[in-house]
């Protein structure tokens, strides 16, 4: 027989925290144990799937500290389950730890579910997603596979990783179907299989098709058609009824989970007279005529809609307008545009319309039932950009932006996302006038200090030193928030200072950094900049037709006005799914300016297109 290499000394420590937890008061009821029979619980709360045993935590401590080899470590794998069924997550965790050490196989597989119920209750969430990562299920005691698949989506709740807990928990619930185990726990997990999977976007949802066996396919398929048929309440239940029959072995109808269930129930909004509040007099006017259009081109597109639009200036007294609003008989209201007169209404008791407004939310005040803010904000590239230079695994970013309130709202916007995804600020430079880029470039690159480097060592020795400057290496990609005329200036300087010898610098920009059109120079000049913008100003394929008569009435509008003409369609598109993509904010549907979908706030969420400068021509991509 193999000895024990667990030592007495560890068993005394287990002893000392067992004294310290002497007076903890015992749970009044203790879960099931994962080895014998596992039982279900909600993964924001990753209790232990164990079964006490007849002895306690401090009784098997003791058995085992008069045993050893193997016979000591299965008394103690029983003391730390045991002592998770006890609440007591220290001891568990210093016991499954130390088995870690065993050189037994059947120990090591047989503690790796307690290993991880005491990481999650220790909040040790990098060791338990180490733990996930390494262990393969087919090794695990079978009895122990659906605790297992249980902790790790709660793992990878907590984490905010939807895809990985969709997962795990669409292997679990097949696990059980598999094994006929009728757990009380098991319409609690159908709600979170349900949560996960309508946090994930299309393309996720694709990814868990492929491979998927019939039963995983048919949650996959009802939620794809609970997004088709968003709005449409007779054709979704159509879509439900087919979808039951084609899935027989997966809840009947009556049965799905209860958040499945409210979605399905909700109500779309269908009104039937639609108020729209704009700037129509004063200096706003031009921006209210540019989404007005928008509207029309939107409700024209629609001609089998029974939707009547009705347009009201929002420049008068509030009392007045309500009377308008009241006589008309309107049933929903898209604007105000300005900021003071959303928050007028937004103060309103009286206020019982449905509302889009078109502006965003004031985040000192509560969200309300019924209300909803779509705005073009500059802020919702910058954290575009954060999340894509996370993915892209950039270490070191730099920000280089126009000191402008604009510039400077996308800069804070942009560091405060990148800090929230867990990296330390990023560097920033700011510029107001061209005479200063230059200067920029090279405090920025450094090659200040290469080209001081080159004259010191031909100082030193005789003859010329071939040499060039050489820039920094340890920037990962540049953020460029400007205009234009900006972009177009910054981006050759930065060409001729990067080192040839090194490898190519990424440079990104937003939306204010774009124009439409733009002579062979320009194009030759932004050669390799990366931007994102509306689908509207970069011409894709949904939107042609649309475009191509807009550009006939309006061949010289300026872009602004062209992204408020985009904001006008995109809203009156939103009014049908408001509700049901409130419930699913994964959900986002390709409008004019973005992809929208809808935060659990009423907040209106945009991600943009991507587009690139390539061989002096300008290229749609999917994503850098």
């Amino acid at each position: 027989m193999k000895t024990s290499k667990l030592k007495p000394v560890f068993l005394l420590s287990c002893a000392t925290l067992l004294s310290s937890c002497a007076q903890t008061p015992a749970p009044s009821e203790l879960e099931v144990s994962a080895v014998e029979r596992p039982q279900v619980v909600a993964p924001t709360k990753p209790a232990p799937s164990v079964t006490p045993s007849a002895d306690s935590a401090e009784s098997l401590l003791q058995q085992a500290a008069s045993e050893n080899g193997e016979r000591q470590q299965r008394l103690l794998l029983r003391a730390s389950r045991q002592a998770l069924a006890e609440q007591n997550a220290e001891l568990a965790l210093a016991i499954s730890d130390s088995l870690q050490l065993s050189e037994t196989t059947a120990i090591r597989s047989a503690n790796q579910l307690p290993l991880l119920q005491a990481y999650l209750a220790h909040s040790e969430l990098s060791l338990a997603e180490r733990l996930v990562q390494n262990t393969n299920p087919a090794q695990l005691p079978l009895a122990d596979w659906p605790a297992f698949l249980w902790a790790s989506a709660s793992l990878y709740q907590q984490l905010g990783r939807s895809y990985a807990a969709a997962r795990a928990l669409l292997q679990l619930d097949q696990l059980l179907a598999d094994s006929r185990q009728a757990e009380p726990g098991y319409p609690e997990l159908q709600a979170q299989l349900w949560q996960q999977l309508s946090n994930l976007d299309n393309t996720e949802l694709n990814n868990l098709k492929v491979g998927a066996s019939q039963r995983s396919l048919g949650w996959l398929n009802l939620l794809e058609l609970v997004r088709n048929y968003l709005g449409a309440p007779q054709q979704l239940q159509f879509a439900l009824a087919d979808w039951q029959q084609r899935y027989p072995q997966l809840p009947s109808l009556r049965e799905l989970p209860a958040n499945l269930q409210q979605q399905l129930a909700l109500e779309p909004y269908q009104p039937r007279k639609i108020a729209v509040l704009l700037p129509f007099s004063g200096q706003f006017s031009q921006p209210a005529r540019a989404i007005q259009y928008g509207l029309l081109a939107a409700a024209a597109q629609n001609q089998t809609s029974e939707r009547q639009l009705l347009f009201f200036d929002s420049q008068q007294p509030m009392a007045a307008l309500q009377q308008q609003l009241a006589t008309a008989g309107v049933d929903f209201v898209i604007g105000p545009l300005l900021r003071d007169q959303v928050d007028a209404i937004s103060q309103l008791q009286d206020w019982r319309y449905p509302t889009l407004f078109l502006n965003s939310r004031d985040s000192s005040r509560q969200p309300q039932a019924d209300r909803f803010y779509f705005a073009l904000n500059m802020e919702d590239e910058a954290s575009q950009m954060a999340q894509l230079f996370a993915r892209k695994n950039y270490q070191r970013p730099v920000v280089i932006s126009a000191r402008n309130a604009i510039s400077q709202r996308m800069l804070q916007q942009f560091s405060r996302q990148w800090q929230q995804l867990g990296f330390a600020a990023p560097e920033n430079y700011e510029f107001t006038a061209r005479d200063e880029l230059e200067a920029l470039v090279t405090r920025l690159l450094e090659t200040d200090a290469s080209r001081e480097r080159i004259r010191q060592i031909s100082g030193l020795i005789s003859g010329k030193v071939e040499s060039e400057p050489h820039s920094r290496r340890d920037i990962d990609a540049i953020y460029l928030i400007a205009d234009p005329v900006q972009t177009r200036m910054f981006k050759p300087f930065l060409d001729v200072s990067v080192s040839q010898h090194g490898p190519r610098l990424p440079i990104y920009a937003s939306s204010r950094s774009y124009t439409v059109g733009g002579d062979a120079n320009d194009l030759r000049d932004l050669n390799g900049l990366t931007f994102t913008e509306t689908p509207w100003l970069l011409g894709e394929q949904h939107i042609l037709a649309v475009r191509e008569q807009y550009l006939q009435l309006f061949p010289e509008q300026d872009e602004s006005l062209q992204r408020l003409f985009a904001m006008g369609f995109d809203a009156y598109q939103l009014v049908g799914s408001l509700k049901q993509q409130q419930q699913l904010p994964s959900l986002s549907f390709p409008g004019f300016t973005g992809r929208l979908s809808v935060l659990s706030d009423g907040s209106i969420s945009r991600q943009l297109s991507w587009a690139s400068y390539q061989s002096n021509r300008l290229v749609a991509v999917q994503e850098p």
